[in-house]
């Protein structure tokens, strides 16, 4: 199976392939509905084989996919998950009749992976932040120092302390890791101690939650030579308010 593409309706978690195929099964249970009472219905049986018909496929069988496993449960074909969708609600089907079609023609698959690739970007130069954060004071930074970071942002986003899927965020849950990530970047690199830090992003987190999606268009899309320097820049602010004051060492999370 290709690769999987999540997405939020409405609350309801809905998974599809790159090819448009979608995990009926989760979004069944998610709507208080069972696939298998679908499945059975008479009408879909013979919508399934007239499609099967029209797409010159011999086995109807075709058409839903089972899978076992991480990700398991039965997938259904692209045209046939607009009229899955249509069975538990008619908004739910224009909906997903759009999420398909952005996936076949559309740029949605590539958006999707355009905000992976810059949450990853930013993962990296906050690592590096958190590094020269530490360098900056003599500390070593050890491997607990970059988990600690990286759950912290996790917790901003999720509100839990744990090991983030990424692979699994929505294209707005990605740009908001982004977003997030970028805020604690540069937190890191003015010496900004840790339980300020968690405060902060905390009310950042919640920030981009209550947005409209549409507010944060094109947001998040600096390139990753644009973050670095300014890193760059912030750590050596620091460094510079560090040596004239003579303040003492911020706390950045050795606890």
């Amino acid at each position: 199976m290709t690769q999987l593409i999540p997405f939020d309706y409405q609350g309801h978690a809905v998974s599809f392939t790159a090819d448009g195929w979608i995990n009926a099964t989760t979004v069944a249970a998610s709507f208080g509905k069972r696939l298998d009472h679908w499945l059975a219905n008479a009408e879909t049986q013979k919508y399934l084989s007239a499609l099967a018909g029209l797409l010159n496929t011999r086995n109807p069988g075709d058409l839903v996919r089972t899978r076992r496993g991480h990700d398991g449960g039965t997938w259904l074909h692209p045209k046939m998950g607009v009229v899955f969708a249509r069975w538990l609600d008619v908004r739910f089907a224009v909906w997903c009749d759009a999420r398909i079609d952005d996936l076949l023609r559309g740029p949605g698959l590539d958006d999707w992976r355009t905000r992976r690739a810059d949450a990853s970007a930013t993962f990296r130069v906050m690592m590096d932040a958190v590094f020269l954060a530490r360098q900056l004071y003599g500390k070593e930074t050890r491997p607990h120092h970059y988990s600690n970071e990286a759950r912290l942002v996790c917790w901003a986003l999720t509100g839990q302390f744990a090991t983030l899927d990424r692979g699994a965020l929505t294209e707005e849950q990605l740009q908001h890791l982004t977003l997030l990530e970028q805020r604690n970047t540069f937190f890191l690199a003015r010496g900004v101690a840790y339980e300020e830090r968690k405060a902060a992003l905390r009310a950042y987190g919640a920030e981009l939650r209550g947005q409209k999606a549409g507010l944060l268009a094109g947001a998040g899309h600096e390139s990753p030579e644009m973050i670095a320097a300014a890193a760059k820049r912030a750590c050596d602010w620091a460094a510079g308010a560090a040596a004239a004051s003579g303040e003492g060492e911020a706390d950045h999370g050795d606890a």
